[in-house]
C-alpha cells in the first residue's frame, strides 16, 4: 500500500492532522513510539487539558520567526477548538487568563481523537519508533511499488518497529525534548537538520528557575504572591510578559509558578531575573502616606508583603528605623529593592520539568502551508516548529492550528 501520507508523532497536532486528511479522502498512516495515543496531551494541563485560549495572539508566542500565527490562527480560532470540544463531547470551562480547560480528563480528548481517526480509516502504528526514513530520490535504485521506472525512490518510506510504510508525503508530528521521562526526544530535529533545514537547538521552557545556593532570599519555599517578573541583559530591562502580573511561589531550589513559568520563555543563561514584588503599589508612595511615618521599616513592608520575604528584602540598616526618618536616598534604595530586587539565575530544571521546549524546525525553512522549502511533499506541526507558546494553552491550541493547517495542504494521490 501507498499512503497519501504518513504522519510520525500521535499527539494533538498528529491526531488532528491524521483525522482531517482521512476525512478528505486520503489514506493515512499514523505512527507513534507509545502503546496509546495523546500520551502528552493526557497531563496538560494537570491532566485536564488547557486546551486554548481566548486571547490567542502571536505575542503570547516566542520563536524567531512567529509572522505565520497570524493566518494559522485565523483558520483555527478559539471558537474552532471549542467546536472540536463538542465534536468530542467533552465540556469545558474558561479561567482566567481566557484558558480554556477541560472537564474531564485530557486523556478522554487523546482517546476520542483517537476514535475519530479510526473511524476516517487511519492506519495506526502504535508502539513502533518510526525509524529508517527515507526521503523521494534519495535511495540506491531498486525494484517495487516505492519506485519508479528509473529505479529512483519516488515515495517518502520508512520503518514503523518491522512494519515498512510507503507515502507520497510525510507528516513530522514528533513534539519536542521536554519530558523526557515519557520518551521525548529531539531525534528527528537532528534528522531534518541533516536534510538541510534551518534548525534551532531546543531549550527547555515553562520551566522552573533554579537560584544560586545563598541567594539573598533563599529559605522563603512555599510563599507565593502576586510579582511582575523583567528580565535584564546587560544594561537593557524589558517586562515581556503581555499579562504582566502573575503569581510567584518560592522553591527549595529556587523559583516557580506561572510569573516564573511564563519568564522561562525568554529567559537565557547569563541573563538577570528582575522582580517588582509590589506591582500594583508604588513603595514610595506608601512611604510618603503620613500614617507611614510612625512605623518601622520592617513593619510597613509586612503589612504588603508575607512576613518572611519582608524580612528577607528590607536592609539591614533599615529595618527598625521609623519610616518619617528615612531620607530620599534610603527611600529610592528601598523601592529599588521592592520593585527592581535582580538575581541571576543558576539555570533551569530541565527538560524533565519543563512543560514544553523552544526552538525547533525554523519557519524560514517552511512554507505558509508548514511544507519544507527543501524537500517537497515534507510537513512539520506541532512542537516541533519554532512556535512556542505562553502559559495558557497557548501550545496545544498551536498543536491543533498546526496539524490543521498541514491537513488541508496534504494531497490525494490519483
Amino acid at each position: 500500500m501507498i499512503y497519501d501520507a504518513a504522519i510520525i508523532g500521535a499527539g494533538p497536532a498528529g491526531l488532528l492532522c491524521a483525522r482531517n486528511a482521512a476525512r478528505r479522502g486520503l489514506r493515512v498512516a499514523l505512527i507513534d513510539s507509545h502503546e496509546n495515543p495523546g500520551v502528552k496531551l493526557a497531563i496538560a494541563g494537570g491532566g485536564k487539558g488547557n486546551i486554548s485560549n481566548r486571547i490567542l495572539a502571536e505575542n503570547r508566542y516566542v520563536g524567531e520567526d512567529t509572522g505565520i500565527l497570524r493566518s494559522a490562527l485565523k483558520s483555527f480560532s478559539c471558537d474552532d477548538a471549542l467546536e472540536l470540544m463538542r465534536e468530542l463531547g467533552l465540556p469545558w470551562e474558561e479561567r482566567d487568563f481566557g484558558q480554556i480547560f477541560g472537564l474531564k480528563s485530557a486523556a478522554i480528548m487523546a482517546e476520542r481523537l483517537a476514535i475519530q481517526c479510526d473511524d476516517a480509516g487511519v492506519d495506526f502504528y502504535l508502539g513502533s519508533t518510526a525509524k529508517s526514513i527515507s526521503l523521494p530520490d534519495t535511495g540506491e535504485a531498486e525494484v517495487g511499488p516505492a519506485f519508479g521506472r528509473n529505479g529512483r525512490r519516488e515515495h517518502f518510506t520508512l520503518f514503523a518497529g518491522q512494519a515498512k510504510v510507503t507515502a507520497r508525503q510525510l507528516v513530522v508530528a514528533a513534539g519536542s525534548p521536554a519530558c523526557p521521562q515519557l520518551g521525548a526526544n529531539d531525534q528527528l530535529l537532528n534528522l531534518a537538520a541533516s536534510w538541510g533545514h534551518k534548525v534551532v537547538p531546543f531549550r527547555p521552557v515553562l520551566v522552573p528557575l533554579v537560584m544560586p545556593e545563598h541567594w539573598p532570599l533563599a529559605g522563603l519555599e512555599g510563599i507565593s504572591l502576586n510579582v511582575r517578573i523583567g528580565l535584564k541583559s546587560g544594561s537593557e530591562l524589558r517586562w515581556p510578559d503581555p499579562e504582566g502580573i502573575r503569581s510567584l511561589l518560592f522553591t527549595h531550589r529556587g523559583v516557580s509558578g506561572p510569573a516564573v513559568l511564563v519568564a522561562s520563555c525568554w529567559w537565557k543563561p547569563g541573563m538577570e531575573l528582575v522582580i517588582d514584588f509590589l506591582p500594583e503599589l508604588p513603595i514610595l508612595e506608601l512611604l510618603n502616606e503620613k500614617e507611614s511615618g510612625k512605623l518601622i521599616v520592617r513593619n510597613l513592608l509586612a503589612r504588603r508583603l508575607p512576613a518572611r520575604l519582608a524580612d528577607a528584602l528590607c536592609p539591614e540598616d533599615l529595618a527598625r528605623r521609623k519610616v518619617a526618618e528615612l531620607g530620599k536616598k534610603d527611600r529610592l534604595r528601598l523601592a529599588d529593592i521592592v520593585h527592581r530586587f535582580t538575581v541571576l539565575p543558576a539555570g533551569t530544571e530541565g527538560m524533565r520539568r519543563a512543560e514544553a521546549a523552544a526552538g525547533g524546525i525554523a519557519l524560514a525553512s517552511l512554507s505558509r502551508r508548514l511544507e519544507s522549502r527543501h524537500v517537497p511533499g515534507l510537513f512539520f506541526c506541532g512542537e516541533i516548529t519554532d512556535i512556542t507558546g505562553l502559559l495558557g494553552g497557548y501550545n496545544i491550541h498551536w498543536a491543533f492550528a498546526s496539524g490543521a493547517m498541514v491537513a488541508k495542504g496534504l494531497k490525494k494521490g490519483e
